[in-house]
């Protein structure tokens, strides 16, 4: 994280402690606050279930399918990663035809006191900077050699939802500056909930027919927590 980002999280930071407007009886009215923490739990133990549904379309066979699962997240236990740094091992479970969770992936995640990065697939991602703050962007690919991509806070401690869980404080980080046109759209974004972590993820990209507008080629895949436990 590059100092100036350090600089504008401080600062935000301070701005909203000091946003507090008076009520009708004198008193203070002050924004919920907290440091952003809380975005990217890592107790051992935390679970968080989700439904996937991935859509996609072949370009060369017509093929437009969709496929459906339920998917388990569990923070397993800390370690010592490469950094001298204490790190969660992640593991990832998808549920069988029998109903048996099945592990098929393992990441890995750090908490620093400004930075939250995830190791997905081998890839280090810097998923989040704290505190908070809408507009404050930040190169994902930072640890990683995949090249610049801006990620931004577009929403920071405002109520959300997913099915039937309510939320009084979420984030939402756009991963993809890059504006759709009439040939295709690309679209990632998570959101993610205090003390609970991220309960949505979208990545998309989807291709169009100039002449008709139809989509002939891409996929869309998304993740929506479905429950959890602490």
């Amino acid at each position: 994280m590059t100092s100036v980002l350090k600089y504008t999280a401080l600062i935000s930071l301070a701005l909203l402690l000091n946003s507090c407007s008076k009520d009708d009886d004198g008193g203070q009215n002050c924004p919920v606050v907290i440091s952003g923490w809380e975005y990217f739990p890592v107790d051992s133990g935390m679970t968080r279930y989700y439904q996937v549904d991935s859509v996609y379309w072949d370009p060369f066979t017509g093929v437009h399918d969709t496929v459906s699962y339920e998917l388990k997240e569990t923070i397993a236990g800390d370690f010592i990663d490469n950094q001298g740094r204490t790190a969660q091992r992640i593991e990832r479970f998808r549920k069988d035809l029998s109903g048996n969770w099945m592990i098929y992936k393992v990441w890995s995640a750090v908490r620093t006191n400004t930075t939250a990065e995830n190791v997905e697939d081998n890839i280090r991602i810097l998923k989040l900077t704290f505190p908070c703050s809408t507009g404050v962007n930040w190169n994902g690919n930072a640890y990683n050699a995949l090249g610049e991509k801006t990620f931004e806070y577009t929403a920071c401690n405002v109520s959300g939802s997913s099915y039937s869980l309510q939320f009084t404080q979420t984030s939402t980080v756009n991963q993809d500056d890059e504006p759709g046109n009439l040939l295709n759209d690309r679209n990632d974004l998570e959101k993610y909930a205090a003390n609970i972590g991220m309960y949505y993820r979208l990545n998309s990209f989807v291709e169009f027919n100039f002449i008709s507008g139809d989509t002939v080629s891409g996929f869309i895949y998304t993740e929506k927590l479905t429950s959890y436990t602490p």
